[in-house]
């Protein structure tokens, strides 16, 4: 008690010390850095030890006779210094570690990555990405990353200038095939995937254009490094698509074979001759399955892309448009690649095979690379009866259409459609190859759909537009596959006209 009469309560002069202390650290907590754990006493007291020892004190052995205080008073005023020295003492050590804990917080790192997933509508080169590089320009910040060789492609450095006048490498090879390669003339080309191209280019704009192609294929991902928020290197991963025919494993490897060579519009290598080391193949790839394959600097990898089935319809719309639906939703073409991918694989191709022949409700799978990127569409199982169903129909579609012998449709009454008689014999053609196909019992779901869309094409598309080279599928198999004769010649002097027109009376060929 006091001398005006204030009562502090019978706490010893040790834990009103504390209390004191505590106090003080609470009312002036701001000002001290925090730990981890946002408490600025956290570090202070893992445990709970007795005052003492939180003070210093730790007598071992029992004082001394001479040593003791010869009086109350000496003891309690020795005790008091005691406790204030210690009081301080035990402040300054929880500052310390306070202090500590916060510097050894963990930093917000300079430099992180980012990887993104190509859309197939803005490249890394895209205005929208100026804020990303270093002078505000992504275009000119790309180039700068190729020349300080900061930027490569599945694991291979893009080409940058060697000082010399040229360049370290005249061709970047990407899968095996051209990406990137000087002509004979010093001009410089690029292929991403065969649907982005470019030629006759100098270097300076062929290598950002190739980098911002393969940035723009959907179902590809790339990453970048930041450093303060800046890119300052740039690494992509492209992909190619088969459908597997067939897969087989040994003990150290797995191949898998297609149907046909793809589109032999490039340079890379057949699929089928490639043999991937086990420990670079992921989701355990299956016959009849579509497959994802790369080759990096760890050697080839092979990836079973994720399928699910649906049911596939098609109509036209109210602007006479194909629409294309997916379990009653519209569907959009996203590939990521056509090479290797055979036609009736290909997004949308189905579709459009499916409307020559006038089918609906198609069972098929739906295969993804990643999440809402679609690279294909197989029919699995319901290929042969689908094959079937199509063979009869088509032949039902040559004995319904006229034949017209003068090849102008001048014999043809006016009321009929008609076709030419070598178109007819192309068709008649087209059937006996699809019946063949279906009467192998060795023939496996590729290749009685092949037999299907080769059919489908046989009646061509019912606007009489002709497919580009890109999508056109030829006669015959074997060594002679993708070099026969083509379904789709019909010709009446004006445009292009096919036997769907003929069958489905949508037009008179005159």
């Amino acid at each position: 008690m006091t001398a005006d009469g204030t009562y502090y309560g019978k706490a010893s002069a040790c834990i009103a010390d504390l209390k004191a202390a505590v106090r003080y650290l609470r009312h002036n907590r701001h000002r001290f850095p925090a730990t981890p754990t946002g408490s600025s006493l956290a570090a202070t007291a893992p445990t709970r030890p007795s005052p003492n020892r939180l003070m210093g004190y730790r007598p071992t052995t029992r004082p001394q006779a001479s040593h003791r205080p010869r009086s109350l008073t000496h003891v309690k005023k020795t005790r008091r210094d005691f406790i204030g020295l210690s009081l301080t003492s035990a402040l300054a050590t929880s500052l310390a570690s306070v202090s500590s804990a916060a510097s050894a917080a963990p930093r917000r790192p300079d430099t992180t990555t980012r990887t993104i997933d190509a859309d197939g509508v803005t490249g890394i080169t895209d205005a929208s990405n100026d804020s990303l590089f270093s002078g505000g320009d992504a275009k000119q910040g790309v180039a700068a990353l190729i020349a300080a060789g900061a930027v490569t492609v599945n694991d291979v450095p893009v080409p940058t200038p060697n000082g010399n006048g040229g360049y370290s490498a005249d061709r970047l090879d990407i899968n095996g095939g051209s990406g990137l390669w000087e002509n004979a003339d010093g001009t410089w080309s690029y292929n991403v995937q065969v649907l982005l191209q470019g030629s006759n280019e100098s270097y300076a704009d062929a290598v950002v254009d190739f980098v911002n192609a393969v940035t723009l294929m959907r179902g590809i991902s790339y990453r970048l490094t930041l450093t303060k928020g800046v890119v300052t290197a740039i690494d992509a991963t492209v992909k190619d698509v088969a459908f597997a025919n067939t897969v087989s494993r040994s003990r150290d490897v797995t191949k898998f074979t297609i149907v046909g060579h793809g589109d032999g519009s490039t340079d890379k290598p057949n699929p089928s001759t490639v043999s991937f080391p086990n420990k670079n193949v992921e989701g355990r790839p299956q016959s009849q399955n579509m497959v994802l394959y790369w080759m990096d600097a760890k050697g080839w990898h092979l990836e079973r892309a994720v399928g699910r089935n649906v049911v596939l319809d098609v109509s036209l719309d109210s602007s006479g448009d194909l629409a294309e639906l997916v379990d009653g939703a519209a569907f959009t073409d996203s590939r990521l690649t056509l090479q290797y991918s055979e036609p009736w694989n290909r997004p949308t191709q189905p579709f459009r095979a499916m409307y020559w022949m006038g089918e609906n409700d198609i069972p098929a799978i739906q295969w993804f690379a990643t999440a809402g990127v679609t690279i294909g569409f197989s029919r699995g199982a319901a290929a042969n009866t689908a094959l079937a169903v199509a063979v009869e129909k088509a032949r039902n579609a040559l004995v319904a259409v006229a034949v017209s012998s003068t090849g102008d449709g001048s014999d043809v009454p006016e009321a009929e459609t008609w076709v030419t008689q070598a178109y007819h014999d192309i068709f008649s053609r087209a059937v006996s190859d699809a019946q063949t196909g279906l009467d192998d019992s060795h023939a496996t779901n590729d290749e009685y759909e092949g037999a299907l869309y080769r059919l489908a094409q046989a009646y061509g598309g019912q606007t009489g537009d002709r497919f580009s080279w890109l999508e056109n599928t030829y006669f015959g198999k074997g060594d002679d596959y993708g070099f026969g004769t083509p379904f789709d010649t019909g010709y009446n002097g004006t445009g292009f006209w096919t036997f769907a027109q003929a069958h489905l009376g949508t037009s008179k060929a005159v």
